[in-house]
């Protein structure tokens, strides 16, 4: 983790960090080899409105980066239901329950059709706006959904 609060991925040959703040900071939160110091750092940018809280949080690509494009982007931007599971469910993990709940609620209720009755659950969802994107009835984001909602919190 360096100075910014997040945890990077590397290029292939693991030598050089690739500085875009994106999903891969979520994983070593969720499992459990981060520092308490350096989740606190890290919620700090998961919290951010103009980064990673946005209307639907945790977008795989912060939102004010350069080359976020949540519009047919990919992973340059639009939001995962597996990627923000393991952020939520990491920052729950360390006792940050009310941050987690927060998020959590919007990933449910900002998500075009999510709670709509008859409307299909989404591949992966526009952070901006809410719009569903990709693959209708899409099994894996429902079952993130699925597990947010049944574990204890």
């Amino acid at each position: 983790m360096l100075a910014t609060g997040w945890f990077y991925d590397t290029t292939i040959d693991g030598k050089t960090l690739i500085k875009a703040m994106g999903c891969e900071g979520y994983c070593p939160i969720w499992a459990e080899v981060a520092s308490a110091e350096q989740v606190k750092a890290a919620k700090i940018n998961m919290l951010d409105s103009a980064s990673l809280n946005t209307f639907v949080p945790l977008p795989t690509l912060v939102a004010n980066h350069p080359k976020f494009k949540p519009d047919n982007g990919y992973w340059r931007g639009p939001v995962w239901l597996d990627q923000s599971y393991f952020g939520i469910n990491g920052l729950e993990k360390y006792g940050y329950t009310k941050e987690a709940n927060e998020l959590a609620h919007k990933l449910i209720h900002n998500a075009e059709g999510v709670v709509d009755k008859g409307t299909s659950i989404r591949e992966n969802y526009q952070p901006v706006t809410g719009k569903g994107l990709e693959a209708f009835n899409f099994s894996w984001s429902a079952s993130h959904y699925l597990m947010s909602l049944l574990e204890d919190k």
